[in-house]
């Protein structure tokens, strides 16, 4: 069974019962708003065939229950259930964690870098501006 959600703009959290779809192989969620926690955990990712979930910005995997080896191209959580950014880099450096998953079952999943907030040179520039003015502000107020 295929189940193609991907380049639909849904947003909100990824429902739980796509989870208890038996005969799911297929599953697309690429390219949405979803965001929250990843509601799957290893064994059913691990029993898909295909499985897509990138480009979905807010949306964060608990890496407890998903394993390390396991390449989703969304970025773990943290404490709060928000996504820890960037993404995790997708390597072929082996990590000795008990789980066993290839890598290759799940190279069609995009993983890119979202750049949230001002670049560094932008963020520069501000810096630079307002210790000027501080500077000068300053120098006003010692004489």
């Amino acid at each position: 069974m295929r189940l193609d959600l991907g380049s639909n703009q849904l947003n909100g959290t990824i429902p739980k019962f796509i989870q208890d779809m038996k005969k799911l192989k297929y599953l697309n969620l690429e390219k949405n708003s979803f965001h929250g926690v990843l509601p799957f955990n290893a064994t059913f990712v691990k029993r898909l065939e295909v499985f897509k979930v990138g480009d979905n910005s807010n949306l964060c995997y608990n890496h407890s229950t998903m394993g390390s080896k396991l390449k989703l191209g969304i970025a773990p959580c943290d404490k709060h259930g928000l996504p820890m950014s960037p993404p995790p880099a997708k390597d072929s450096s082996a990590d000795d964690s008990g789980d066993s998953f290839d890598d290759e079952d799940y190279s069609n999943v995009e993983e890119k870098h979202h750049s949230h907030g001002p670049s560094k040179i932008v963020l520069g520039v501000a810096i630079g501006l307002s210790s000027i003015v501080f500077l000068i502000v300053f120098l006003v107020l010692l004489s």
